[in-house]
């Protein structure tokens, strides 16, 4: 009998960050919040008797025999004896929109193939796992509001009020690698207190992407007049915090007349399986 599951692989952003240098293994050291937001793919994965992974989406954009969710898989095939399984990845978080949507779902399919294979292996083995597969990813085997800092191994759990987002979603595909190899160490800053990037806006990232895509300036500046807007990650994804409902419901109404926008909140709870 061949087990289904049905997960869901959320969306995160950042309300600032900081990168501080580069260090010798090539990353980068941040310091960042990350806030899981409500936006989500569906992942469905289906064991099967072939001892591989067999990969499918209804996005075109990605390589469907190469992606993180592949390699996820092959990560702990490599390490632990388990069946093959069919994955559906419903996608709807934008790709390349700093929202996290890949490294969310290769974390989804690491606490997936854990639970369909009983082994048992404890979110710290599974953050281990994720680790060699991409910087944000460990973030997303737990989830929640944290302060993420090293290369993104380095998460610290917070507690945030909750909060309503305007997203403006951009056509553009921005890829993380391309943005941090032209980084200049003038855009780097000095390490911050807790307190301090709390209360931190700041995108170390953003001046590099403005102006490698000045379209995105223009739609800034024109979503001024509706608050703070900040760039989330590497972007394309620009948006805007509000403490209550309505008003994230008013701005939302009047943005979508001109772009392509979402209202989301933060995450109450993190249940992936639900």
């Amino acid at each position: 009998m061949h087990q289904l599951l049905k997960c869901k692989s959320y969306a995160k952003i950042n309300l600032c960050l900081h990168v501080l240098n580069k260090r010798t293994d090539g990353y980068h050291d941040i310091e960042s919040i990350f806030d899981t937001i409500n936006l989500y793919d569906e992942l469905s994965f289906k064991t099967n008797n072939l001892n591989k992974i067999r990969f499918s989406s209804n996005s075109k954009k990605i390589d469907q025999s190469d992606n993180l969710i592949t390699q996820a898989y092959k990560e702990i095939s490599d390490n632990y004896d388990i069946a093959g399984v069919d994955v559906f990845l419903n996608k709807k978080i934008p790709i390349g929109a700093g929202l996290g949507g890949g490294s969310s779902n290769a974390a989804i399919t690491l606490l997936a193939l854990n639970y369909l294979f009983k082994l048992n292996l404890s979110n710290d083995e599974l953050i281990e796992h994720s680790q060699k597969l991409g910087s944000d990813i460990p973030f997303f085997i737990n989830g929640g509001s944290a302060i993420i800092k090293g290369r993104g191994e380095i998460i610290e759990k917070i507690n945030l009020d909750e909060k309503y987002y305007v997203i403006i979603i951009s056509d553009l595909l921005i890829h993380t690698k391309d943005i941090f190899q032209v980084l200049l160490s003038d855009s780097y800053t000095k390490k911050m207190d807790e307190a301090d990037l709390l209360n931190s806006h700041h995108n170390s990232l953003e001046r590099v992407v403005m102006t490698k895509y000045p379209v995105l300036k223009e739609t800034k500046y024109w979503l001024s007049s509706f608050g703070r807007v900040r760039m989330s990650g590497t972007g394309s994804t620009l948006y805007i915090e509000y403490d209550n409902y309505e008003s994230a419901e008013k701005a939302n109404k009047e943005i979508g007349r001109k772009y392509k926008s979402l209202m989301v909140s933060s995450l109450k709870s993190y249940d992936v399986f639900s």
